[in-house]
């Protein structure tokens, strides 16, 4: 019952957001947009007239115009990326129009992006060619790096914590954390950093530091073309901190668990360089007997350089290391689990990320990417409970290297194309993680087409992808019968796989700069890791997946906006883990897979507003959310699947105090992943979800200007001992004290 009323009240407050159709105003106002620094026109700018919901963007001279304004009093508000926000007190009269010249002062604080259809987009995918066409901006959410100083992230995985519809998963196991929308488990979605996409990034997302994370950008629809190999699972890419000016800043905390952080960052930005770094010391004990003690140490360094107009290139480096004690399970997590102590010692990964941006014309610009990735960690096994002491170690080492040319090319002044060509190449010279052995050796091509169409006030797109993929080498997963052939299967040699496609197609329409609507549907195949196994001992089918997102976007007086997302996910064959596992010969454990029809659907609204003047924000998501499995010619439930999800902020910071209340809802799922078969038959699947977690923090900002703030962090505030994965329940209460400085 009380679903039906939080379904009932979310959309009686959608409702009251929908535009009305305003009376032709008799004014105009017009003016430049400057930088205060240099005098030079700055593009793009938003500028929206309150409490009115008109507005605009200024253009490439800096020059904006916003027509048929009543007369009266307004605020105007002028805002982008990298410059501080500015609000101006203007009356129009009832006879003239109103012209003036505004100049914004630089500061590297991110402010919301709004989607506009014509010369913003196309201006945008021009400079960003990875950029998402518009048609799935309703379906994206951006994270910025003030929202995850406002959370206390430590790592990538915090950060995610109020994205509608997230769940992360934490375990114990060789992968920490996994992250998901929309109950989209295989795959989960992929990584990208600044745009350049990472093959093997799942055992990197829960150590890498989120201080040096300018935003976060999250495609909840699985449907991104140009950022992931990974066909329709998603794509979280991370953009690494840019500078506009000279910056310092240390931070140091430390809490509950003999849990901390300490670092410092630096960055600055010259005529044509820009040049920034870090380090960072994270860890924490644990909690007592359950093997979870991390030191983790993240160190970071970027620089870019303008060559000149039109060519720009840049590097970024990142190391992590450490150690990491992999926490011990408990009931219902089967013995075998229970009994081991496993560990990485060191946990040792280093990323170099590289770009070329260049304008070969004013209708044609690329981007050549080039990524190399190495992780070398040495892990450790002990078997307790088993009459003789015993224990195994080895490197679980593996390498990749990306080359990537995309380019954008303006066919006529309506129409963009874009089109790129992927090489990949990733070796794991012993295997990997459960399947250590085994040589893998694996090339990866991959092509990409788009095109956008703009016809008055829509933009339409469509693409497609293309990849396929050559076995030099590959036996970690070739299994073909019984996994007791496991050691002695003969590897896959010089073998090319079937190749694996993607398509979409989006349109968009835009009433004004703060009102759009926007569609988007992707269909492809999803093809099972080569020598996985169902329960029968034969390796699943392909899975064909279609993805339908519709959505609006509204811009709302004092800074606010509203975004509604439906969704619906068709999966033919959906690969998923059966919860069944078969001991191979060699000790190690196996994951079985299955094949069953599937489906998920739903709806997600967030919504943010300004509340009081500049001083107090808040936000709300929800995602309510239905999966279901064909079983005998219909459908049941799909209690995988939390069928609600929310998530609730608020933020102010007035005479230097601050404070932050986050809460998150998790509605109620099951699993069987990890469960011993004797306590499944005579429980059934582990309960998860059902929980709320809420996250507080506080602070004062002293000195002259404000520069340095002594906090307090609370964490998991209520002490509920939630699971997302059986037998791993959360470490409960966590309270931190810190100070940071920015120098």
């Amino acid at each position: 019952m009380m679903r039906k009323y939080l379904f009932g009240f979310t959309l009686y407050l959608l409702c009251l957001f929908i535009p009305f159709q305003k009376v032709t105003a008799q004014q105009n106002i017009t003016g430049t947009v400057r930088d205060r620094s240099d005098n030079a026109p700055l593009p793009e700018v938003n500028i929206l007239l309150l409490p009115s919901d008109q507005g605009t963007f200024s253009d490439s001279t800096g020059y904006f115009i916003i027509k048929n304004v009543f007369p009266g009093k307004y605020v105007l508000s002028v805002s982008m990326v990298g410059y501080r926000k500015e609000k101006y007190n203007i009356r129009v009269p009832d006879s003239k129009n109103v012209s003036f010249n505004i100049f914004l002062n630089r500061e590297n604080k991110r402010i919301e992006e709004i989607s506009i259809i014509g010369k913003g987009a196309e201006q945008r995918m021009l400079k960003n060619i990875t950029i998402e066409p518009l048609s799935l901006k309703a379906a994206e959410t951006v994270i910025s790096h003030n929202d995850i100083e406002k959370e206390g992230a430590v790592t990538l995985m915090d950060a995610l914590r109020y994205v509608p519809g997230g769940l992360t998963e934490t375990r114990g196991r060789k992968v920490k954390q996994f992250f998901s929308v929309r109950g989209q488990t295989y795959p989960y979605p992929a990584y990208s950093v600044d745009g350049i996409m990472q093959k093997e990034f799942y055992e990197t997302a829960p150590y890498l530091s989120a201080a040096g994370i300018e935003r976060i950008k999250v495609d909840r629809s699985a449907s991104a073309l140009l950022k992931s190999l990974s066909p329709l699972s998603g794509v979280i890419d991370i953009v690494t901190r840019k500078y506009t000016r000279k910056e310092t800043s240390l931070i140091a905390k430390y809490g509950s668990l003999n849990t901390f952080e300490a670092g410092v960052q630096h960055g600055n930005l010259t005529k044509k360089l820009e040049y920034g770094g870090g380090a960072y010391f994270f860890g924490t004990n644990g909690l007592a007997e359950r093997n979870g003690r991390e030191r983790i140490i993240n160190v970071n360094s970027n620089m870019g350089w303008k060559i000149n107009d039109n060519v720009k290139a840049s590097v970024r480096l990142f190391y992590i290391g450490g150690y990491r004690q992999l926490v011990q399970p408990v009931e219902p997590a089967a013995k075998k689990f229970r009994n081991q102590k496993e560990k990485y010692d060191p946990l040792n990964t280093f990323m170099i990320v590289s770009k070329l941006d260049y304008k070969a014309s004013k209708t044609l610009s690329g981007e050549l990417q080039i990524n190399y990735a190495c992780r070398n960690p040495l892990y450790h096994i002990e078997f307790l409970n088993t009459g003789t002491d015993s224990s195994e170690r080895y490197y679980d080492k593996d390498h990749e290297l990306t080359l990537n040319h995309l380019n954008t090319w303006k066919i006529s002044g309506n129409n963009m194309m874009r089109f790129g060509f992927l090489y990949n190449h990733w070796v794991a010279p012993n295997g990997k993680r459960y399947y250590y052995g085994n040589r893998a050796d694996v090339h990866t091509w991959s092509s990409v087409v788009t095109d956008q169409q703009q016809a008055g006030k829509w933009l339409l797109d469509a693409g497609f992808r293309v990849s396929r993929e050559y076995f030099k080498d590959w036996a970690a997963f070739a299994i073909e019968g019984s996994g007791k052939k496991f050691s002695k299967v003969q590897p896959i040699t010089h073998e090319w796989q079937s190749p694996v496609w993607q398509a979409s197609a989006g349109a968009s329409w835009s009433a004004n700069s703060l009102f759009s609507l926007h569609s988007n549907i992707s269909t492809g195949i999803v093809t099972p890791r080569k020598g996985t196994l169902t329960a029968d001992s034969i390796p699943p089918a392909n899975e064909k997946r279609t993805n339908l997102d519709l959505g609006l976007q509204k811009k709302l007086a004092r800074s606010g906006s509203l975004t509604i997302t439906a969704f619906i996910v068709s999966r033919k064959e959906a690969i998923e883990y059966s919860g069944s596992t078969l001991a191979l010969g060699n000790g190690d454990i196996m994951e079985l897979y299955t094949n069953e029809d599937k489906r998920n659907y739903g709806i997600e609204a967030t919504f943010h507003m300004q509340l009081a003047g500049d001083w107090l924000q808040g936000f709300a998501n929800t995602a309510f959310m239905r999966g279901q499995i064909k079983k005998d010619k219909g459908w049941r439930a799909d209690d995988e699947i939390p069928s609600f999800i929310g998530n609730l902020g608020c933020s102010f910071q007035k005479a230097g105090f601050d404070g932050n209340f986050f809460m998150n809802y998790t509605g109620p799922f099951k699993n069987d992943r990890f469960v011993s078969k004797t306590w499944l038959q005579e429980n059934g699947k582990a309960p998860l979800g059902n929980f709320f977690n809420i996250t507080l923090t506080a602070g004062y900002s002293l000195g002259k200007k404000r520069n340095t703030r002594a906090f307090l962090e609370v964490k998991n505030l209520l002490n509920t001992p939630f699971q997302t994965v059986p037998g791993y329940p959360d470490n409960g209460r966590i309270i931190n004290l810190g100070i940071k400085i920015n120098l």
